[in-house]
């Protein structure tokens, strides 16, 4: 069976979102994972019934335009929250939904306990606190309850939905929204009645994982590079002349920490600990060294040399330790936060 084209179908799933009134106008967003690296996304500012397969954009995982004319969606960086807090996630959809998104304006959330299609399917619809739209504060706020659910409700803005594909993450939508809908017209006749605590968790533990995104392979989940060594222009690279060496390590990355860290052979490991919030880089400056990361049970191990740069998502356990003494720089993208070091027992 052949594909469907990956720009035609955000541009079917964005027009029927239209008409079913949850993306009016340029409202909401919709984004498609092509490879372990890229996305195709929504523009800014696109109004959903007229969208083109032309106007879809690509990015990377660090929302860098790849391709297309355009500003990405302003909520880049919730989508890209979403495919962090779940890996194996391969389209995620933003919408606004008008019953879902009342319940939140009048300060409600959506009360699954009644509904055993939801228990099954989710088990948990939390709501995300209000932050404003496109800001990185919602990104925040977002990533520990996406961590826990494919279906959230974002406070004032909508609905987000992950899932394998446009068809699952859509579906989704369409369950919060009946499901506020139901939920509204209990209210008027007095109210939801919860089904008996035991049966809440029997449902729950019946769909536990049904149609969760498969998480993709660890090697697949992290990036490793080892930068070229070049006189020519380049991003990334590494250029010896008579005035010395320089390395440029990574550009147009928008980075909130930087040191530069040394181990020496038989003095034990660096790290130890898995980050759920914080990505973390580290590039190889002299020496040799041992990388271990580990999640869900899977292991890799890892050599670098000089040159080599490794890319460390949020929720990889990993840590170091020095083939022959070792200088490498380690970089962020959120500042340091010690709650967010929690250690892992290799």
């Amino acid at each position: 069976m052949t594909r469907p084209d990956p720009r035609h179908e955000l541009v079917r799933f964005a027009r029927l979102a239209a008409r079913r009134g949850c993306m009016v106008a340029s409202d909401g967003n919709l984004s498609l994972r092509l490879d372990a690296q890229r996305l195709l996304i929504t523009p800014s500012g696109a109004i959903k019934a007229r969208l083109r397969p032309a106007d879809i954009l690509e990015v990377d995982l660090q929302g860098r335009l790849l391709a297309g004319e355009g500003r990405p969606s302003a909520e880049l960086g919730l989508h890209l929250a979403a495919y962090q807090a779940q890996p194996g996630t391969g389209a995620v959809i933003h919408a606004h939904p008008p019953l879902a998104t009342a319940l939140t304006l009048a300060g409600h959330n959506l009360l699954i306990e009644a509904l055993p299609e939801l228990l099954y399917a989710l088990g948990e619809v939390p709501t995300v606190p209000y932050a404003t739209p496109g800001s990185a504060e919602l990104a925040r706020a977002a990533a520990p309850c996406l961590a826990r659910s494919r279906a959230v409700l974002l406070a004032r803005h909508g609905t987000l939905t992950v899932g394998v594909d446009l068809a699952q993450a859509w579906a989704l939508t369409e369950k919060l929204e009946h499901a506020a809908g139901m939920q509204i017209a209990a209210a008027s006749l007095g109210g939801l009645q919860p089904l008996p605590p035991d049966e809440q968790a029997r449902l729950k533990a019946l769909g536990h994982g049904q149609g969760a995104a498969a998480p993709l392979p660890l090697d697949q989940r992290i990036e490793l590079k080892r930068l070229p060594a070049t006189a020519e222009f380049a991003v990334e690279k590494i250029h010896a002349d008579p005035r010395g060496q320089a390395h440029l390590i990574i550009d147009d990355r928008a980075l909130r920490r930087v040191c530069l860290l040394t181990l020496s052979v038989g003095t034990g490991y660096r790290g130890g600990h898995v980050h759920w919030h914080k990505s973390e880089g580290f590039y190889v400056y002299q020496g040799r060294a041992r990388a271990e990361l580990a999640v869900s049970g899977e292991r890799l191990d890892l050599e670098l040399a000089v040159g080599s740069r490794l890319w460390i998502p949020a929720g990889i356990a990993h840590r170091f330790a020095a083939i022959e003494d070792v200088t490498f720089v380690e970089f962020t993208d959120s500042p340091y936060q010690a709650a967010d070091d929690l250690p892992f027992a290799f």
